[in-house]
């Protein structure tokens, strides 16, 4: 699972060849807004719906937020277009939608939770932040 999500996110980091230099910011900031939502709608989940890790999960989800204060003042400060813009702030919902589905199908595993709880501990990407 731990290598499926890596290789996943390292496409999505550099699988995109932006013409320009906005487009490539934009480009970035998505990323790392689904990079950021992945791991806060799991955190979230995991204390509804695995309450053994609620307390490890509310520590991890707190080494979040300064990484989102971060991701916000960039993006007020970038002249982006809407579009981007507003992908950059559908990333919670469609983060949200991907995990609804992982649930449905009966995939939103404890180990699943702790897996998560644990990459966040061990660390997040700097180089992606």
């Amino acid at each position: 699972m731990k290598k499926l999500l890596i290789g996943a996110l390292v496409a999505l980091t550099f699988g995109a060849n932006a013409n320009n230099e906005n487009q490539s910011q934009s480009y970035k900031l998505i990323t790392v807004s689904t990079y950021l939502n992945f791991y806060l709608m799991n955190l979230n989940a995991c204390e509804d719906f695995h309450p053994s890790t609620r307390a490890e999960a509310y520590k991890a989800e707190g080494t979040l937020y300064p990484y989102f204060e971060k991701l916000d003042a960039k993006v007020v400060k970038l002249d982006i277009d809407k579009e981007d813009k507003m992908a950059i702030k559908n990333t919670v919902s469609d983060r949200r939608n991907k995990l609804d589905q992982q649930i449905a199908d009966g995939e939103f595993t404890l180990e699943h939770c702790n897996a998560v709880i644990g990459l966040v501990n061990e660390g997040l990407d700097e180089a992606l932040l």
